[in-house]
């Protein structure tokens, strides 16, 4: 697949599951949000870009930290963006702004912002090494650069079921892109090779009980596993749907079905 139409299609993926990202099913991205914030150690008086914000859920949390500073969020999702001035509008959050912009592409002048951060966004381009220099060009010498995503084994057992089963429908799995960073040693590689100093990797387990197997459908429908699922016609999706959360329900107990998450953390101080 050529870059143009992988990325038109990230795009609408994410446009079309923008209004059920927040769902409590995906609560873990609220929770690596608060995590990513209180690593970065902020006075209170810093500007923030937040690369691929998303509905903003990091760059919200980070705008509440520093009272005396701003955040910038860019996506080039609209619908997502959509979702995270809403979200702003709300909770009457005054010092973070969410602009249309591709993240491969960003037009501010260099060395503007003091920290940049880049929650589950950066594994989605081919070049993570030099997407990240990109994003490093844009904040000040000695300033932190933080990016998270999913660590190996997130997900396990539940992942393998779906794409075991979704195969049986003709949908190839596809590679995962996340998995090239998301163990220490390859997160760790990624900024050494990017030409950051005083590394720090860290992996945070923020996995919790879903009630049932409908919440792990949640997980599927708001989330990147949509865009596999909507290959299929209604009647095979139906078909699909019965017998994967069977499987899934097979896999609870009196507290419910555990869903792994653990999220791998880096931050890096620009040279």
């Amino acid at each position: 697949m050529r870059e143009q139409e992988r990325k038109m299609m990230i795009r609408e993926t994410f446009n079309t599951v923008a209004s059920g990202y927040d769902n409590r099913a995906l609560r873990f991205f609220m929770s690596s949000a608060e995590h990513l914030a209180s690593c970065l150690g902020l006075k209170g008086n810093e500007s923030v870009l937040d690369v691929a914000t998303g509905t903003g859920y990091a760059a919200l949390q980070i705008a509440q930290d520093i009272a005396q500073g701003h955040v910038t969020g860019i996506d080039f999702s609209i619908g997502m963006l959509e979702q995270a001035r809403a979200k702003a509008q709300a909770a009457d959050i005054h010092n973070a702004r969410f602009l249309e912009m591709d993240m491969q592409a960003l037009t501010f002048p260099q060395h503007y912002f003091d920290v940049a951060t880049c929650a589950f966004g950066i594994f989605f381009v081919e070049d993570m090494e030099s997407q990240l220099k990109h994003i490093a060009d844009k904040v000040k010498p000695g300033g932190k650069v933080a990016i998270c995503g999913f660590y190996d084994d997130a997900f396990l057992p539940m992942a393998d079921l779906f794409f075991n089963c979704i195969q049986r429908y003709g949908v190839e799995k596809p590679p995962l892109s996340w998995k090239r960073i998301a163990t220490e040693d390859k997160a760790t590689t990624l900024y050494r090779q990017a030409g950051f100093k005083d590394i720090r990797v860290e992996c945070k387990d923020l996995g919790y009980y879903l009630k049932d197997a409908n919440e792990w459908w949640d997980v599927i429908w708001y989330a990147g596993f949509r865009g596999l699922v909507n290959q299929l016609d209604a009647q095979a999706m139906d078909r699909f749907k019965k017998e994967h959360l069977a499987e899934i329900q097979a896999l609870a107990n009196p507290q419910g079905i555990w869903l792994d998450v653990k999220v791998l953390y880096g931050i890096g101080i620009t040279p």
